[in-house]
């Protein structure tokens, strides 16, 4: 593992990872939420406001830093739902962006600070309806979200809005874009909703023939030139444009979080696993060790990197080799060992 008990003790004992970002092959961010105890969620459910706001942190990790000093973290106090994302233009940085209020943090090349708001309020927002999920495109940060927003992040407080290319939902609001992803910043895919799928083609956004009205969770655009596309149980497409053809007919009880394209192929993942797809075919991936199987949850990549994270640790994978970063668990337990002395 490349952490020291007293760097997780300091960045992440009772915390747990449900967002991960990749910068570089040498930088890492996650976002993790604060772990609650038996009685604490007992309270949180008396009290549920809708939204989550227990503690969290944004967590660094610099793989080329010096041992004992690769991790650091920021912490968010009254935060709701945190999205991490990253981006190498116009500098190399991770951005948070906070769902329910609209809040920004962005840290990296030597700065950190609170940007302004996404808001919905603002005219020309990239924000009509809650940011959902950060990609990196050509290296700049994309963010989309609820009532088919869509935006590109230029630099400090500055945004590019695509909003008013796409026509927005209205009253529906179980819809909007849960993803983004591009082959470059005029091929750009976004999904969401049931079977609500939008095409940019550098000039204009239009809607695409999709062929299912099924819940739409993930997208990713491969390196061999096809997108796909991930539904409610996992139940998946790959084409481009109009032209789609099933590769999975679902049946998996979490549908995918996030779907990249690493090594030649599309890896998919949530928390009960990892799968790949190659040639057309989804299949799980069965011989992971179990140091690694436990991390799966999120994933990121970029720079020849990716990574992945989740409710047991996280890991990545460089080289067709994976390397552990830390175990959640066997942590968990140092420090309690460490504190009962």
């Amino acid at each position: 593992m490349q952490i020291t008990l007293k760097e997780y003790e300091t960045n992440l004992s009772t915390y747990y990872v449900y967002g991960c970002a990749v910068r570089y092959r040498t930088r890492f961010g996650f976002i993790v939420n604060r772990w609650f105890t038996d009685e604490e969620v007992e309270e949180e459910e008396k009290n549920r406001t809708g939204f989550d706001y227990r503690d969290k942190r944004l967590v660094t990790f610099f793989k080329d830093g010096d041992p004992g000093k690769q991790w650091g973290s920021t912490l968010f106090t009254g935060w709701g739902t945190v999205h991490i994302g990253a981006a190498t233009q116009p500098q190399s940085q991770f951005i948070a962006i906070e769902l329910e209020d609209d809040l920004v943090y962005v840290i990296g090349s030597g700065v950190s600070y609170d940007d302004a708001l996404v808001t919905s309020k603002l005219p020309n927002s990239p924000n009509r309806g809650g940011i959902r999920r950060i990609k990196m495109i050509d290296g700049y940060a994309y963010v989309c979200g609820g009532n088919r927003s869509v935006g590109k992040r230029l630099g400090k407080g500055q945004w590019l809005s695509h909003n008013h290319a796409i026509p927005p939902e209205g009253d529906n609001v179980d819809g909007g874009f849960d993803d983004i992803a591009g082959f470059n910043e005029n091929d750009l895919y976004a999904v969401g909703g049931k079977g609500d799928v939008w095409r940019y083609d550098g000039k204009i956004w239009q809607q695409v023939a999709f062929p299912t009205n099924t819940w739409t969770n993930t997208v990713c655009c491969g390196g061999d030139g096809n997108v796909y596309i991930s539904c409610y149980e996992g139940l998946t497409f790959m084409g481009r444009e109009n032209r789609w053809k099933k590769i999975y007919d679902g049946g998996i009880n979490l549908g995918f979080k996030d779907m990249v394209w690493h090594e030649g192929k599309v890896w998919c993942t949530n928390d009960h696993g990892l799968w790949t797809i190659e040639n057309g075919k989804l299949e799980r991936v069965n011989d992971l060790p179990s140091e690694i199987y436990v991390c799966s949850g999120s994933l990121s990549v970029n720079d020849g990197v990716m990574l992945m994270a989740g409710l047991g640790g996280a890991a990545y994978r460089e080289d067709g080799q994976w390397h552990n970063l830390f175990l959640r668990g066997e942590m968990e337990k140092a420090v309690r060992e460490k504190n009962a002395e």
